[in-house]
């Protein structure tokens, strides 16, 4: 690559070289010891001007229904036949992408939206290596940097104009979801020094079988717990922070009938089913509907389940069981930010639940994110297991009796879940047990499956006798 560019002038033997002082991209590729390389070309100081000019040139004089890389072409060509600049074809392939990125993109950040490995993408302060969490593999610091200030504040604000969100100095914070589903929050001094995380989903979700290959379920626990979500038991998908909560409920909703009408009440819109009869509302707090309210509202819409993302608050705890008390929908689901089913009840009764009342969630699943060490190699890495599967105790609520407890299964934690799926699904004893061994052995068979529309149709077609269509 080039170090410089040519200006060619009238007068021979003089050549003009590009003022010190450019106009900064606002991002720029370091020199440290990157683990995550983003693909974008290292600048020379005279290319990131030009860069800089044409930016500017486009965003001056560009018509918006036109073509964009040939727009960014054109202009380039003209800024370098004004100017007297001599570029080579590669230099003209590079230029343009970064003009792209730079005008029309997500800049330094496009790379890294598009790469389906990553699942998180944080800013953690000016000057300082962008991280980005990468699926299997853990934190990787890039090779790419945020330079300014003044550009981290308007990339923030591009990415949420759609959404009518701005980072300002009168609101320093912003939390968004992006068009795409991807979730977004940033801040700014006074309350950090720029920091932007961005949560990206994957857009194939897992299946029941890659929980199965990835080992945070076996096949036993797919086993018993799709025949929870048959027996119609309201289920709460508890564990600590990005221990794969939503993934883990998005995926158990396979076990949902694909006839069935689905309420998907969610604050950021993650979950992803191919049910074809699904309502999602989303809360609009500006005008104070908020999910306790939403929720409420699926009392009147007749709906066969009702799946909450995720409750925070009160209201909105106190809302989720409410609807699994009235009974309005066969089957109530939600996640939730707990380490224990026990902590969960806890938490639930210190935010305003009456203990009698949260007998109505009859089943807990928790999954939590652990540090695995290896003495071998050194090495720190993560899992995500699920640690418990409990089921509400009559006699005390607050002690959940478990099922299975990150180690073995209790025999009277099973007894008692197995009861209440024979009693949910018209089945006696016998028959639970047979079911349940018949669905471990097809589970452990689809190890391998791929997919999860083809997963969801196996899934469907083994349960119900259908396509899931």
């Amino acid at each position: 690559m080039r170090s410089a560019l040519k200006k060619e002038m009238c007068c021979a033997g003089n050549e003009w070289v590009m003022g010190e002082h450019m106009e900064n991209l606002g991002w720029k590729l370091g020199d440290w010891r990157a683990d995550y390389k983003t693909g974008l070309r290292k600048l020379s100081a005279e290319e990131e001007e030009l860069v800089a000019s044409v930016a500017s040139r486009i965003r001056e004089k560009a018509q918006k229904s036109e073509d964009s890389p040939q727009l960014v072409k054109r202009f380039l060509l003209e800024e370098c036949e004004e100017q007297g600049i001599s570029i080579d074809e590669e230099q003209e392939e590079y230029l343009c992408r970064t003009i792209l990125l730079q005008t029309f993109g997500s800049g330094f950040l496009q790379p890294l939206l598009s790469d389906p490995q990553l699942e998180e993408i944080a800013v953690v302060g000016i000057g300082q290596p962008v991280f980005v969490f990468v699926r299997g593999k853990g934190w990787k610091k890039t090779d790419v940097a945020v330079t300014n200030a003044d550009y981290f504040v308007a990339l923030v604000n591009r990415l949420g104009r759609g959404l009518g969100r701005r980072l300002t100095a009168q609101q320093p914070r912003m939390n968004a979801v992006l068009e795409d589903g991807q979730r977004l929050h940033a801040s700014m001094p006074p309350i950090s020094p720029c920091e932007l995380t961005i949560r990206k989903f994957s857009e194939q979700p897992l299946s029941p079988f890659d929980l199965l290959t990835l080992g945070t379920y076996d096949a036993k626990m797919l086993s018993l717990l799709s025949l929870c979500l048959q027996a119609d038991l309201p289920v709460l998908v508890a564990g600590n922070t990005a221990s794969g909560k939503t993934t883990t409920l998005n995926a158990l909703l396979c076990f949902v009938p694909a006839s069935e009408r689905l309420l998907l009440i969610e604050e950021t819109p993650e979950l992803r089913l191919p049910h074809p009869h699904q309502v999602r509302l989303l809360p609009f707090e500006e005008s104070g509907i908020g999910m306790a309210e939403l929720v409420r509202d699926s009392l009147r819409m007749r709906p066969d389940r009702v799946v909450v993302g995720e409750v925070r608050t009160p209201p909105e705890v106190r809302a989720l069981v409410e609807s699994a008390l009235s009974g309005q929908a066969k089957g109530c689901y939600a996640t939730f930010h707990a380490q224990s089913s026990r902590d969960a009840l806890l938490r639930m009764r210190a935010m305003g639940c009456l203990e009698a009342d949260l007998e109505g969630i009859e089943v807990f699943i928790v999954q939590r994110r652990t540090s695995v060490y290896s003495a071998k190699k050194r090495k720190m890495s993560e899992a995500r297991r699920v640690t418990e599967i409990a089921v509400a105790n009559a006699a005390d609520v607050m002690r959940p009796i478990a099922a299975y407890d990150g180690r073995k299964y209790s025999p009277a934690g099973m007894k008692m879940l197995l009861e209440k799926i024979a009693q949910g699904t018209g089945m006696n004893a016998r028959e639970v047990a047979g079911e349940m061994k018949a669905r471990e052995k097809f589970f452990a068979k689809g190890k391998k499956q791929h997919g999860f529309e083809s997963a969801f149709a196996d899934i469907q077609k083994h349960l119900y006798g259908g396509s899931g269509t």
